[in-house]
């Protein structure tokens, strides 16, 4: 009987039900021929044990039996499990099934999968809109720009490296410390512990603005995807550098992977990260002049709590000589002195533009700290319906902290041209001053100080932001998700493993050994029979609409992830440009997807 042909709601067998979980789930992995080739072989094989036990034996793959178990054992344990149910639990599970087999895939395909990131839709997602979620808090946002800011962390009485967490108005809301020694990593194997150490060593020169971006995108990453029992998220290397829309390698015209040296960048930048302690107030925050700053009684701080935790870590290995040669990916959670910002009833969730992330951190360091800045003020704006209100020159040159080797008239310069370039790169709307510029009063004695900081700007965003900001952002959440995971990371420790494997550099590798079998007569399957395909007329002049692409996916008989990886786009991404539901058209892949649409009308 042809696949098709097994009815959804026919209760399965052993033998049918492992055909269906690989049917329906490939579609999740068909970027991923080397893993599908091998659970080929696993769904349509029965060996003598399976025949007997009907129950997966120990030469079935870890990745396919974890898989296996997750359906029976976790999802629909002690139930009748029908073709629907798989299905639906595809659809419904896609992130944490990509989660729950990560360990495997890294384990059994370590040379392909260490480049592989969990998040790599969720930043093809992010690429599409052109912009990610984060917090609107104020102190967020304070704790966020002190990992810019290495010149104010001073030796104090605790030996430590520290700073104040000092707001715009002068108020000192925290204090911020470098740890570099207390790594808090878990256990490492000896090459690794050097490698990691060798990050935390240059923590203080890693404070920058692309640190800041690390921390917006760990804590993005972290709110919008699964998280183990311990609620830690996997961060890969690739995530940053294919939000910042790096360059790869090439090679007589042939694209390769990042180069090491900028994975090094963004890892050194995330031990940073794990090395920051900060101790916030208790609201009763108090003004310090300088002559006060010595005076500890003033403030009145919780203890001092990390500001990420680092898990373990995935290591590439050179495949000559088996040495370290990096870190590609870890896993890093918030702790709880930013959770509340991310997570609850009380979060104030805004948007990012993601030009902040592909801005250099070295030549356009004013244009990342301004668009963070005013992405903070736009949400708070909206909400109390005051977008108009203009800001004072003196506080955007706050934000902005330009360097003090510059005169006044430079200075000028550099802020008009900050926002000149931020209305041409479409972050901000238009911007304007409230008053005409006296110009026979700039270079006069005392004109910078008291005359042009004192003038007010009107900066105004783009309404589809002031739209988004209106929304409850991000109203899913993954309790379920994280129960899944937590129940099959019990399976793992309750139950013998199949075979025996070494420890995988991630937490997700799930076996186990029971199953619940069903009796029922078995229905061959025929795999390969290709559905017929429908007669399509292209001959007219190829037009790119979500209709003609519809049309043409429908008549090859195709599945939207399948087309949209001959593409070369995300699955998401051709989902919603079908769907129309894009806010924002994106050039390159419409001119990908009408080369594709030309291509096979041509055929």
């Amino acid at each position: 009987m042809n696949y098709e042909n097994i009815p959804d709601r026919l209760i399965l067998n052993y033998k049918l039900l492992k055909a269906v979980i690989y049917e329906e789930t490939k579609i999740l992995y068909e970027d991923r021929p080397h893993v599908l080739e091998h659970w080929q072989q696993d769904a349509f094989q029965m060996t003598d044990s399976e025949t007997r036990q009907q129950a997966p034996c120990e030469k079935m793959r870890p990745s396919f039996r974890a898989l296996y178990f997750l359906y029976t054992e976790t999802l629909y344990s002690g139930e009748h499990i029908t073709k629907h149910m798989i299905r639906d639990a595809v659809d419904r599970y896609k992130d944490t099934i990509k989660l729950l087999l990560a360990g495997h895939l890294m384990q059994e395909f370590p040379n392909i999968e260490i480049k592989r990131s969990v998040n790599e839709e969720k930043i093809e997602e992010a690429l599409d809109r052109e912009y990610i979620y984060s917090s609107m808090d104020i102190d967020f946002h304070l704790m966020r720009d002190i990992v810019t800011k290495k010149k104010e962390y001073k030796e104090g009485d605790t030996g430590y490296l520290g700073t104040e967490i000092v707001d715009n108005k002068g108020q000192v809301r925290g204090m911020a410390e470098l740890r570099p020694n207390d790594t808090g990593v878990g256990e490492l194997a000896s090459d690794q512990q050097e490698i990691w150490l060798e990050l935390i060593e240059s923590t203080l020169s890693s404070l920058d603005e692309m640190t800041a971006d690390l921390f917006d995108l760990i804590t993005y990453l972290w709110m919008v995807t699964p998280k183990d029992s311990d609620g830690y998220i996997e961060f890969h290397s690739s995530d940053a550098l294919r939000l910042r829309n790096l360059r790869k390698r090439s090679s007589n015209g042939r694209e390769l992977d990042y180069r090491e040296e900028d994975r090094f960048n963004i890892m050194k930048r995330v031990a940073a990260l794990s090395s920051i302690w900060v101790s916030l107030g208790d609201q009763k925050v108090k003004v310090i002049n300088a002559e006060e700053m010595q005076d500890n009684e003033l403030y009145k701080f919780k203890d001092f709590q990390r500001m990420f935790e680092i898990g373990k870590i995935r290591v590439a290995y050179d495949k000559k000589t088996g040495e370290a040669r990096g870190i590609y990916a870890v896993q890093v959670k918030p702790t709880s002195i930013l959770t509340p910002y991310l997570e609850g009833p009380n979060r104030s969730i805004g948007l990012l533009d993601l030009k902040i992330f592909q801005y250099s951190h070295y030549t356009q360091r004013e244009q990342k700290r301004l668009a963070r800045y005013l992405n903070l003020q736009w949400k708070i704006r909206t909400m109390r319906r005051s977008l108009n209100q203009p800001f004072k020159v003196s506080t955007i040159l706050k934000v902005l902290d330009i360097s003090t080797r510059y005169n006044g008239v430079q200075i000028r310069d550099k802020f008009e041209n900050v926002l000149d370039e931020l209305q041409k790169d479409d972050v901000i709307k238009t911007w304007h001053y409230t008053e005409e510029i006296d110009e026979e009063m700039v270079g006069k004695k005392g004109w910078f100080k008291n005359y042009w900081s004192e003038i007010k700007v009107v900066i105004l965003p783009h309404d589809a932001l002031v739209k988004e900001n209106r929304k409850n952002l991000i109203s899913s959440d993954h309790d379920a998700d994280e129960q899944i995971i937590a129940r099959m990371q019990k399976l793992t420790q309750d139950n013998l493993l199949v075979s025996k494997v070494e420890e995988t550099p991630l937490p997700w590798k799930l076996h186990s050994e029971t199953a619940s079998t069903i009796d029922v007569a078995p229905i061959s399957v025929e795999v390969g029979d290709e559905p017929e395909q429908q007669a399509f007329d292209f001959s007219a002049e190829i037009k790119l609409t979500p209709t003609s692409i519809k049309e043409m996916i429908d008549s090859l008989g195709m599945s939207i992830r399948q087309s949209a990886s001959e593409i070369g786009i995300a699955h998401t991404t051709l989902s919603r440009y079908i769907k129309r539901e894009n806010k924002r058209q994106n050039k390159n892949n419409e001119v990908k997807m009408l080369n594709w649409l030309k291509e096979k009308a041509a055929k």
